[in-house]
């Protein structure tokens, strides 16, 4: 790997899977001579059986963000022959929900900003954070990156739950609190507020009033979020690429992303339904199977389209 650049990247063993090394490369070494070939590009040629994702160019300060999106290129590059993938490219939706997400994503995280822990010896507001971050990017793995035992995960992410109100063993939840992290870390928009829209509900609940489905109370005023225009723009991006073949997703997600229960209501084997997230993986060009997953960004995305399609047939009722 040193070679292939002349030393110019970082080069740092993966915290959380022991066979995978992380590059930090400068963004100039994407201006290659004529008939050069990138770096990247040579690792996966020399180094047999290696498969490398790429990232967007990100600022050095966002390099989390580049890390989700290289392993998101790395699910794709695995069914490739090349054993090499680029990053697609495609907004967060940290980026599209606006002021009033800031304002969501504030609200629901202010209990775990401003919890103060009990003893000395307890996780503070910052260490918690840092654990649910880890937690939704590595599931069980984060003990890894963070170091701590599987108790001692266990009880956090317990305290977590208890101070937002969530139910983190629903992918509803955990979406929720995924968006409202990167929310959160992402600058809020220099505009001016939008107005409420026509005909969208204040809060998550539904056009018969009932909670934004599979959300616990705390993170329901989610779905004023996810209708949005600039939200149901990306939500459509994000699902193009299985535009009218979605069985499969929709079912994976419905079932809180476990193969086993989707590939029973789909009436396959396990087996099979791997092999259909597999081949969705490589037309998502995302990670689905092996966290860090997609599956936060396609629940909200499916959430999404759902409630532009019910707003629609209200409408037309």
């Amino acid at each position: 790997c040193a070679d292939a650049d002349g030393g110019r990247s970082w080069i740092v063993r993966c915290p959380v899977y022991a066979r995978h090394l992380i590059l930090v490369m400068p963004a100039e070494a994407e201006e290659l001579e004529p008939g050069a070939v990138p770096p990247d590009e040579t690792v996966a040629a020399r180094v047999g059986d290696c498969v490398v994702g790429v990232s967007e160019p990100v600022p050095l300060a966002d390099t989390a963000t580049g890390y989700r999106q290289a392993f998101h290129a790395l699910a794709v590059a695995r069914e490739l022959p090349t054993r090499h993938a680029r990053f697609g490219v495609s907004p967060d939706s940290a980026l599209v929900v606006g002021p009033a997400g800031h304002r969501w994503a504030d609200e629901l995280l202010n209990p775990l900003l401003t919890h103060v822990p009990r003893r000395a010896q307890d996780p503070g507001s910052q260490e918690l954070l840092a654990t649910a971050a880890s937690w939704l990017a590595f599931s069980s793995h984060a003990t890894d990156h963070l170091k701590v035992h599987r108790n001692t995960l266990a009880a956090r992410l317990r305290l977590i739950g208890e101070l937002l109100g969530l139910d983190l063993h629903r992918l509803a939840d955990q979406a929720a609190l995924d968006l409202a992290l990167r929310v959160h870390s992402t600058p809020a928009p220099a505009c001016t507020p939008e107005p409420a829209q026509s005909g969208s509900p204040a809060s998550g609940t539904s056009a018969a009033g009932s909670p934004a489905s599979g959300t616990s109370e705390a993170a329901g005023g989610l779905d004023a979020i996810l209708v949005r225009p600039a939200v149901r723009d990306w939500a459509d991006q994000q699902l193009a690429p299985v535009l009218g073949a979605e069985e499969t997703l929709r079912t994976w997600v419905r079932c809180e992303g476990r193969i086993g229960p989707a590939a029973a209501e789909l009436g396959i084997s396990v087996p099979g339904a791997r092999k259909r997230l597999t081949r969705l993986e490589t037309v998502l060009q995302r990670s689905l199977l092996r966290p860090p997953s997609a599956r936060y960004d396609l629940w909200l995305a499916l959430r999404s389209r759902d409630l532009a399609a019910a707003a629609q047939a209200a409408q037309i009722a």
